[in-house]
């Protein structure tokens, strides 16, 4: 299925009703064509018709990370130290591109959600290295390896 320049904002409301949260429609915004969703915690996400509206052109935005509580031992600075290091760092960007045109026909708003809940929103937590590299996928990889490890043991 193809989307239009005019559909983008349907299939961003859409979005932001499936991700829940907080996320909003960017008021703020520039008028290119493109759907802006930010959060209330500053994380964003974009997409854009791109080929005719045959392909989706998505891109994720970092935000800062949370501060350590205040009085933070040094195991919390450290641990949260730690979370920063692998987080996507403030104003850089991820970006992805996924074909509209399937052979169920799905509708737009599915496909962009199942390639953010896949392959962007994991990249806020875990920030990919080079392009095609998942770092979110090798730790369930290994999480299933050990349960899967435990399981035979006993």
């Amino acid at each position: 299925m193809l989307i239009t320049d005019a559909a983008v904002r349907e299939t961003a409301t859409a979005l932001a009703h499936s991700l829940g949260e907080d996320w909003t429609l960017d008021p703020q915004a520039p008028a290119d064509g493109a759907a802006h969703l930010i959060c209330s915690d500053g994380r964003a996400v974009s997409f854009r018709p791109i080929f005719g509206g045959a392909t989706v052109q998505l891109w994720i935005s970092g935000c800062a990370a949370p501060q350590p509580p205040d009085g933070a031992t040094l195991a919390e600075q450290a641990a949260y130290d730690a979370e920063a290091a692998v987080r996507l760092p403030e104003g850089r960007r991820y970006n992805m591109a996924a074909t509209l045109v399937t052979e169920n026909d799905e509708e737009p708003a599915l496909i962009v959600m199942r390639i953010l809940e896949d392959d962007l929103l994991p990249a806020f937590e875990y920030k990919p290295r080079y392009v095609g590299h998942r770092p979110w996928r090798d730790l369930f990889d290994n999480v299933l390896a050990a349960v899967t490890a435990e399981e035979d043991a006993t």
